[in-house]
Order: structure tokens, then sequence, then C-alpha cells
């Protein structure tokens, strides 16, 4: 074994974690070397030959690893409500973290995170990618400089479709609110599929490293699924400077929108949109035409073009690699960065009521539940933020 490697072990090798198994297995990172990976029903993943040719050892739990082997860096890729667990876990066992979004599902749970964190010494990193980005963190430096001006408003959206499978999936955890022991999970598409998007306008409006605070917040939620957790949501909240922010995202629609964002300040607006289509160009402004790219344009001057915030999805495993190595200028999701966003998660779990959408609306096509004109609707509150749901 080369002591220089450090010692890298995966937490849940379903869901998201099939890309981190696909970068252990294919791209022959010659820092790491793979101790174990932990997966209670590993007959169901894939790749698993390829897995035991590489006589890499599978666990059925975090416990049993940490009992066979030393661990420099823990990967968490497992749902939301081990992540608690299994942050302390190995931060206890002296292995730096990198968890996959959200932080966790109980905000009572942040402090005995940090605290263990803080006892430690050791780095946790959270997978939320966009904020390891170049293009968002060129953005933000810009924008904490006050080289944009002041920032008036900010919106985003991500439309993306999930069938039954979608939720029906693993040990059926997806889609609810709490295990039967009363055990908080919060699953849901602004807690989940979408949690990138919305963690993003926090992010980008706080300081360096940092998420901003929102206040004023309310929210529409519904669902249409038979799931006990919302599948659609507006969220609207304050951030500093009083800029207002509009945050949608729905599963139960026909078609998909990608992930599209807009911020308007006194300078001139920030636009980003991943894919072009007839309905993205209908809904951005005629002056953005850089697809796939974040772009700010003036009112005067010339546009500043920052990249695709999609364009590496392996740097947050690149930065909590370098940090495992002791490179401590590594920027990363802190804790208390990611913590923003789980506390207005639980905010309005606990604030507002879901709804079910009006069953003559509610369509099926195969194993897709959707909302007939939903996807439409969605794009006429991106336009005007003031219209809702229903």
């Amino acid at each position: 074994m080369n002591s220089s490697k450090i010692k890298l072990a995966l937490i849940g090798i379903g869901g998201y974690g099939r890309t981190y198994l696909n970068y252990i297995l294919d791209k022959n990172d010659e820092r790491i070397e793979t101790v174990g990976l932990v997966e209670p029903y590993p007959q169901s993943a894939s790749r698993m030959d390829e897995v035991y040719s590489k006589n890499i050892p599978v666990y059925q739990s975090a416990d049993l690893l940490y009992k066979s082997t030393a661990v420099d860096l823990s990967v968490i890729a497992s749902p939301i409500h081990f992540h608690t667990r299994q942050i302390i876990e190995a931060l206890k066992n002296h292995s730096h973290v990198l968890c996959e979004k959200p932080l966790c599902a109980d905000e009572r749970d942040i402090e005995l995170i940090i605290d263990e964190k803080n006892k430690s010494g050791l780095s946790c990193c959270i997978g939320y990618q966009w904020s390891y980005s170049a293009a968002i963190n060129s953005l933000k430096r810009d924008i904490i400089s006050g080289k944009l001006g002041k920032c008036r408003s900010m919106k985003t959206m991500v439309l993306w479709k999930r069938d039954r499978a979608y939720y029906e999936r693993g040990s059926r955890w997806a889609g609810k609110i709490a295990l039967d022991d009363g055990t908080l999970i919060y699953d849901s598409i602004a807690n989940n599929a979408a949690a990138h998007y919305l963690h993003n306008l926090l992010f980008l409006m706080g300081d360096l490293n940092a998420s901003a605070e929102p206040h004023d917040i309310c929210a529409e939620l519904y669902r249409a699924n038979s799931i006990e957790n919302f599948d659609s949501a507006k969220i609207t909240f304050t951030l500093k400077n009083q800029a207002k922010a509009l945050f949608l995202a729905a599963h139960p629609v026909d078609k998909n929108f990608e992930p599209v964002f807009e911020m308007d300040f006194d300078k001139g607006k920030v636009c980003y949109c991943a894919k072009r289509t007839a309905d993205s160009i209908a809904l951005m402004p005629k002056e953005y035409t850089d697809y796939q790219n974040i772009v700010f344009i003036p009112e005067k001057g010339e546009k500043t073009v920052y990249g695709d915030p999609f364009a590496n999805d392996y740097l947050k495993l690149d930065c909590a690699i370098r940090l495992a190595m002791g490179d401590k200028s590594s920027s990363m999701c802190s804790i208390e960065a990611a913590a923003v966003h789980t506390r207005l998660i639980n905010h309005i779990q606990k604030n507002f009521n879901i709804k079910n959408f009006d069953p003559s609306l509610i369509r099926e096509r195969g194993n897709l539940v959707y909302v007939d004109g939903l996807y439409e609707r969605m794009l006429e509150i991106y336009k005007n933020p003031a219209l809702s749901i229903i």
C-alpha cells in the first residue's frame, strides 16, 4: 500500500452514490485507496462484479467498516435520515467527511454535527456541487465585491418529472416526512432533487463560504403523487438588502425544464439556463444567448461570462480529497453554509400546510403521475412571481 494515498470509504452506493462508485471504478485516482464500501443491499447495486474483482471490501454497516479499517475520508451518499448519525460516526472515527446534500433532516441536529466537527478538527464538506464550481464562486466574489451593484431580486426554477418508481425505490423513504418512530426525513423536491438550486440562492447571497439567512418566508406546497410530503413548491423569501427570492420546483409535470436562475442587480442582470429549448428561449431575456453558461448582462458595457456550473460534478470530491490530504486552501460548502437550507426546510415543513392538487387535474401516463397544466403554470409564475400555483 502506498502510504501517501488517503484511505477512502463510500457509504451508500445506490442513488447518487453510483456517481461516486463510477468515479472509484473508472477514474483511477492515484491519490486514493478505496478501503471499503458500505451497502446493506449490495445484491441490488450496480457494478458489483467490478467491485469484487478489485477486492474492495463491502460492509453491511459503517460500524463494521470502522471496526475493520482506518478511514481518512468518508463519502456519505445515504438517505437523508442517516446523515446525522453517519457524519458524527465518521468524525468520531477520525475521518474527514464529504456528505451528500442536504446536511440533515432535523435542524436540532445541526449543533450536534458542528460540535463533533469542531472537537475532531477534521473537515466536513456538504455536497451542494454548484457551491464548488468555478462559475458560481467567481460570480459570488463579484457579488460580494459590489461589482454588480445591489441585488434587488432573484429567482430559480427546475421542473423534473419523477414517476412512481422514484418514490418506491429502496426502503421507500422517498416522499416521507418521518419514519414510524418519528425520525424526521423531510424528503421533498425542495430537500432532495432540487435542493441544489434553492441552496444556490442562499449561497450566492452569503459571505465567502457562507449562506445568507432568509426571512419573510412563504410557501405554497402541493402534492399529486401518493406520498406524505409535497412534490411541488413555490417558496418565496427575503435575503439581505431586502432582495426578494423565488424558488419554483415540481415533479408531477409531463416534461422537464432544466435548471434556470436569474438575479436582478442595480447594474444589470445575471442569467443562467441549462438547456436551450423553445420554452427556455421564450422564458429568458432576449439578451441571453450563452446557454449553459452563467452570464452577467450589464446595462452598459460588455457582458461577463462566468461559465457552466455543471462543468465538473466531481469538484466536491476533489475538494474533500485535497482537504483530507491537508490542503487547507480548498474552498468548500461547510456545515454552516448548508445548515441555512436545512433551517429553511424545517421552517417550511412546520409552518405551511401541504395541499392536494384537484383530482380532476391529475393525469397518468404509464408510471408517471402529472398535473395537467402545471408545467405551463410554473413558467407563468417564473415570469410573474405574484401568481400562485393554484
